[in-house]
């Protein structure tokens, strides 16, 4: 690659710095560190928090297992605190859920550990320097100079700062963009740094009752603390306060040890747990830091020959732990570009021409700037939250963390991890993980992009399409007035058959009833007509895996909270407003709830073992079992009523028996010790796979014989049965206008679902979990549609979606 003849220059011997060396060293590419301190790895107070996101490149470059061994121990359980010190919740076993989700735990050292053992990865030592201040930058058409506070010059082709929020090396790029190009940075981004909080960190010793891999969150208003136990009897830990506004620039202001000592003071009585006060924390302390906290993303990291990464370029509350790993993931950008371009570069010797290197240098930062904004925001909200910075978030704090819980935190570790970069060109461990980085799907998570609106106005179109079907039609050809006159005569005049006039004694409930056996009636006998009573088969067959569908929905973690949850609700809707109206209004909640790639992560997935084990017997018997009850030739048809009359609330029958079944399932199984974590093996697809297998058998049977019957027989075909005819046209019977409204139920209502079948399929394409795209999900629901029915089609779907999002292996399984 000719690498050698390519030198970088890197401003500070810092967590980005050194990470930045080592991976250019292991890529072959010459580099130099100027670090400042006499020594490369001082103790300067300071903790690191190391997540996911920064591990798994530190394993790439080999440095992972030493680091967990500094550690000793991570992060296992999570204590959030009132301002009494006394616990409110606690997430239990971290270690173990970040281990299963993400490979790698989450643990605290001091930071000078974590310096200390990417030093010791470096094999050429002599590159890196101490001592040598970095006070002034000339850069030429051929490369950059440096001048050392000590006198020292040094050259390169670029020079990339990781020296830290008062970087040298961006008030350099600045002077020279502002000499030879101005207006290329802002003239507003010097003030643009904003702080709104202060901190005191440090470290102690010998702290009693602050345990290894325990972190303790005390939120108190407009200031907290979070205390966490580490290695070799080590304490890390902040006071994190408001500074009462938002200070910007050249105002932020710079605290002094005797500020530090009056802050101190005056939380000294504050308790951090109820038995451990700030005082026991701060006696104890071998170092500690009075700072204030800017968090900003600049608008230009680079110009010319140089680039600034780590706090130098996007700095970060403490309290998220992103600032090192986010540091590490843009030295990681940085690699992955420069190896790129050398191996393509233009002049063929190892060197970049302006052009090359400002391509480099934009495509990182365009790269990480989205990222590091995201992360920036989340973690001034999460301190926000805290400092319980106003009475919504003290509310939320003390009453609704208990109800959201651990779900909650989860799911920022998935937003902060999942879309995290590596090195391109060096293997990543293996370390199986129940959730796959972004990078290691097969496309780049997106959201549905320009087609977001309109699908949402397409199930809009649906659901209105179905009212002015249904109910505008019935009243323009006659069927409800029709309907009305059976009501008040008590009889089916076409048929001079009685109607029942009570069902269960409820006058209101009775009233209801009546009005479903007047519509049903001719459709279950088929004494009109064959064909009404054929479609009444088909229709029913064809519902019951959208009612499969629904349940299992409702159960899943992923739709907690959210309009898709309750299927009873649903289920009263559909019976009472008609399926073709509900259920494209059900789509639209479904494909809103959906919206987001991180809605599919796998450990979501998974519907409870009890409900899983409950649903095939209540649909079954909730549903399937009344539904044929009503088709059975009884002697009399005031039994015909009643069994029609039994069959309307049917989903819901469905739902009562899986919540009453799941239960003495669970009582049944409660002496087994399971952990949480069992939730991510997958336990419940034999379960879900034999409801898709059988609702799929049964609506494709009910659709194979339809077709079969229509061909067979000279009095009805298949376009009779489904298709209506003269919609609008005024109708002679009841009879004739409830086959009507019938057809138009399940042609409208599969129509929406055939749309809901094709948007769900290419969901997974699009966050990268499958190839079937937008056209290949139209092509299968098209050839389900004419194969097995619509109901088949949608059962298949379903399965074939469940198999996808059970994937939770990414790794070797010789590590598990």
């Amino acid at each position: 690659m000719g690498t050698k003849n390519f030198r970088i220059i890197i401003s500070g011997g810092s967590i980005a710095g050194l990470s930045l060396a080592l991976m250019l060293e292991k890529n072959g590419i010459d580099f130099l560190v100027l670090e400042a301190y006499p020594e490369i790895a001082p103790q300067v107070g300071a903790s690191i928090g190391m997540l996911p996101n920064g591990l798994r490149i530190l394993d790439q470059l080999g440095c992972y297992e030493d680091v967990w061994k500094c550690a000793k121990s991570a992060i296992d359980q999570v204590c959030f605190r009132g301002p009494d010190g006394r616990e409110f919740y606690t997430f239990n076993d971290v270690q173990g859920h970040s281990i299963q989700r993400h490979g790698y735990p989450i643990f605290f050292l001091d930071r000078q550990m974590v310096i200390q053992i990417l030093y010791n990865h470096i094999q050429d030592k002599s590159k890196i320097l101490t001592k040598k201040r970095v006070i002034g930058l000339r850069q030429s058409d051929s490369g950059v100079q440096v001048t050392t506070k000590d006198g020292s010059n040094y050259t390169g082709d670029i020079i990339v700062g990781g020296d830290g929020i008062h970087s040298t090396v961006r008030q350099e790029m600045w002077r020279c963009a502002n000499e030879s190009q101005p207006g290329y940075i802002a003239s507003c981004e010097e003030s643009a740094l904003p702080a709104t909080y202060a901190c005191i960190f440090g470290i102690s010793v010998g702290v009693p009752e602050i345990a290894s891999g325990v972190l303790h969150s005390v939120l108190n208003e407009h200031y907290s603390f979070l205390v966490s136990g580490g290695p070799d009897d080590r304490v890390y830990w902040f006071l994190v306060r408001n500074l009462g506004k938002t200070v910007y620039g050249t105002d932020i202001p710079r605290f002094t040890k005797d500020d530090e000592e009056e802050l101190a003071e005056k939380h000294w009585n504050d308790p951090i747990t109820p038995n451990i006060k700030f005082s026991d924390i701060y006696t104890h302390k071998i170092s500690s830091v009075y700072t204030s906290l800017p968090e900003y993303v600049y608008q230009k990291w680079h110009f010319g020959r140089m680039m600034t990464m780590g706090d130098a370029s996007h700095k970060f509350e403490p309290i998220s732990g992103q600032g090192g790993n986010t540091a590490i993931e843009t030295a990681a950008a940085l690699t992955n570009r420069l190896v790129k371009a050398l191996k393509s570069s233009s002049s063929g010797s190892g060197h970049l021409s302006d052009s090359e290197i400002f391509s480099v240098f934009e495509d990182v930062q365009n790269l990480r700037s989205p990222r590091a904004w995201q992360l920036v925001r989340a973690s001034h909200q999460q301190q926000r939250f805290e400092a319980m910075e106003t009475p919504l978030l003290k509310f939320i704090a003390q009453n609704l963390v208990p109800v959201f819980g651990q779900d909650k935190m989860f799911r920022k570790w998935v937003d902060a991890y999942l879309s995290a970069i590596k090195l391109d060109m060096l293997e990543v461990p293996d370390r199986p993980r129940e959730i796959p980085y972004d990078d290691e799907l097969l496309r780049k998570p997106r959201g549905r992009g320009l087609l977001a609106l309109p699908i949402l106005v397409v199930f809009i179109f649906f659901a209105w399409l179905g009212l002015r079907l249904l109910f505008g039609a019935g009243t323009r050809n006659g069927t409800w007035s029709l309907v009305a006159e059976i009501l008040n005569s008590g009889t089916f005049a076409d048929f001079d058959i009685p109607l029942k006039g009570a069902f269960i004694g409820y006058p209101a409930v009775d009233r209801k009833l009546r009005t479903m056996v007047v519509i049903f009636f001719p459709a279950i006998t088929g004494l009109w007509s064959t064909a009404q009573r054929l479609q009444s088969i088909y229709f029913l067959a064809s519902f019951l895996p959208l009612i499969a569908i629904f349940t299992i929905e409702g159960y899943r973690k992923r739709n907690s909270w959210s309009l898709l949850q309750s299927p009873t609700l649903w289920a009263c809707l559909y019976q009472l407003f008609g399926v073709a109206v509900i259920a494209p209004l059900y789509y639209l909640a479904s494909v809103f709830t959906s919206r987001n790639p991180t809605y599919y992560i796998p450990t979501t997935r998974a519907v409870p073992i009890t409900v899983g084990k409950a649903l095939l017997p209540a649909l079954l018997l909730g549903y399937a079992v009344p539904t044929i009850l009503m088709f059975l030739p009884y002697g009399d048809t005031a039994t015909t009523q009643s069994m029609i009359a039994f069959w309307q609330p049917a989903p819901i029958y469905v739902v009562i028996l899986i919540e009453s079944l799941s239960r003495l399932i669970g009582l049944g199984e409660r002496k087994k010790t399971q952990s949480p974590l069992d939730s991510y093996k997958n336990y419940d697809m034999p379960l879900l796979n034999n409801i898709y297998r059988v609702t799929f058998a049964i609506s494709a049977c009910a659709h194979i014989a339809t077709i079969i019957i229509c061909m067979k027989s000279t009095q009805v075909s298949l376009t009779s049965v489904l298709i209506p005819q003269k919609i609008f046209t005024p109708v002679g019977t009841m009879a004739e206008g409830v086959f009507i409204f019938l057809q138009n139920d399940f042609l409208s209502c599969f129509l929406a679902t055939f749309v809901w079948g094709i948007i769900s399929s290419w969901d997974l394409y699009r966050v990268g979990m499958s190839n079937v795209s937008l056209l290949k999900s139209f092509g299968m629901m098209m050839a389900g549609l004419f194969l097995v029915g619509p109901g088949a089609a949608m059962a298949a779907t379903w399965y074939w979606r469940e198999q996808i999002m059970s994937r939770t292996r990414f790794g070797k399984q010789k590590h598990q």
